[in-house]
């Protein structure tokens, strides 16, 4: 892209008029231009209508600021609206019926919400904070573009735990099975983020600005881009997020004593914002409405980090992955994100100290009992690798970002049995892990035990 500009400004070109010099986006000014006197037209201005329409079909909106900053001829096929409307559409999936109404054109759509877009594109956000700010419950939300009143909303998704039912496993019959039909909705009463057209009008895009969000609770927002961290430069020792055993594009971090308020968790630039990333502020403000100066408490950061989709699509090969809902008793729903990963990758976070134990020693007396190790060769299907449910949203024991349980192998080698017992009859046994802990996340252990892989039958 660069090239392409510095060609077409070397060449010499007659020009009726100056360069229109006005920026095709805010807060992204193009480079002044210094005037010249031109005696032959640049090659690029000379090709067909369509070919040039063409070439710029393949740039970026930045890419459309620069050029359009050129001459007067390219800043009219940099405005080409169906340029932008390609942009919104792509930042806006699974809205092909999409208008640009309430902006003015595509363009006005987009550069109006500009630089958020990337919060419709990865719709699932998760937090290291919940709502309440309890750095250990953590709060999962759902971003879209409302095309009616022409916003960005993210809402936060709930569950509920619906009908329980209890029955005695007749394998085991000392264990108790609960089963529950949670319901999960959003959250609507009050958006936890929300983007006007033309929020940033009088700010730079890399700044800090407040949201039109929780006033009827006294509950104050400002939301802040992020910049990642080089995956060169980051060490076990650092607090990221998302955490290392969740699969990402980018990580932040996620704990400052200035609560990010220093320019080094700033972007400096459009060129450094993160698309995977960013961060909460909220306090509580009291006073009546409307007053100009009120009481500032409770003040705290939440960052939040996106879900790659192929980490919790499920495909044919890996059937399980996917978001899931768990039944945590006393503490409720909680969000999972259950990964089929391959057997040979690493167990746990670079800096865990856990040792795996013995699975031919816990299991032995098991066999003995009767219970067959394995399957014949062959009815496996295509179960193979390892599955891992990691919180998505955490409890007092058991934070968000932490393991909950996993299946080290669910081929073969990790096969104890096929249920035949009438409430799983048909479902694989496989060995698994699962992790408890202490009121705070103290003494936390892995216990080995018994676990059906996710409840599901395998034909």
């Amino acid at each position: 892209m660069d090239t392409l500009i510095r060609i077409f400004r070397s060449r010499k070109m007659a020009l009726s008029d100056p360069p229109d010099r006005s920026p095709a986006l805010p807060h992204m000014d193009p480079p002044m231009i210094p005037a010249m006197v031109y005696s032959s037209p640049s090659p690029l201005q000379l090709l067909p209508a369509e070919i040039i329409y063409e070439i710029f079909s393949f740039l970026r909106p930045l890419d459309l600021v620069n050029l359009s900053s050129t001459s007067r001829l390219l800043r009219a096929h940099a405005l080409n609206d169906t340029h932008w409307a390609k942009f919104v559409r792509e930042n806006v999936p699974h809205q092909p019926e999409l208008h640009y109404y309430p902006a003015q054109s595509w363009r006005h759509l987009y550069t109006s919400l500009h630089p958020y877009w990337f919060l419709t594109k990865s719709k699932i956000w998760f937090s290291d904070k919940a709502h309440t700010g309890s750095f250990m419950v953590g709060t999962i939300v759902l971003a879209r573009y409302d095309a009616r009143r022409g916003c960005i909303e993210a809402y936060r998704l709930v569950a509920k735990h619906g009908t329980h039912t209890f029955e005695s496993w007749d394998w085991k019959p000392e264990v108790i099975i609960h089963t529950f039909n949670p319901k999960v909705d959003l959250y609507l009463d009050d958006p936890l983020v929300k983007i006007n057209m033309g929020l940033h009008e009088h700010k730079k895009a890399v700044e800090e600005v407040m949201m039109d969000t929780g006033a009827s609770r006294g509950i104050k927002a400002m939301i802040s881009l992020c910049h990642g961290i080089p995956p060169a430069y980051q060490d076990s020792s650092m607090s990221l997020w998302p955490p290392t055993i969740i699969p990402a594009k980018e990580r932040v971090r996620n704990v400052s004593q200035s609560l990010f308020r220093g320019d080094e968790h700033k972007p400096k630039s459009l060129a450094e914002v993160s698309d995977y990333c960013f961060r909460l502020r909220q306090w509580v403000e009291f006073g009546g409405l409307g007053a100009p100066l009120g009481a500032h408490v409770g003040e705290d950061v939440a960052t939040f980090g996106t879900l790659l989709e192929e980490s919790y699509t499920p495909t044919k090969e890996r059937p399980w992955q996917g978001i899931w809902v768990g039944d945590y008793s006393g503490h409720g729903c909680e969000f999972l994100l259950v990964i089929q990963r391959d057997v040979d990758w690493t167990i746990g976070p670079p800096k865990s100290s856990f040792s795996w134990p013995d699975w031919e020693t816990f299991y032995e007396a098991k066999r003995q009992a009767g219970a067959p190790r394995r399957v014949a060769p062959g009815e496996d299907g295509s179960c193979i690798g390892r599955v891992e449910a990691i919180k998505l949203t955490g409890d007092p024991n058991v934070p968000r970002g932490e393991y909950t349980w996993i299946a080290e192998d669910i081929g073969p080698d990790g096969l104890l049995r096929i249920a035949d017992e009438q409430m799983f009859q048909g479902a694989r046994v496989v060995r698994s892990l699962g992790h408890s802990a202490a009121r705070g996340f103290r003494s936390g252990k892995r216990s080995v035990g018994l676990r059906y892989a996710i409840g599901v039958t395998l034909k």
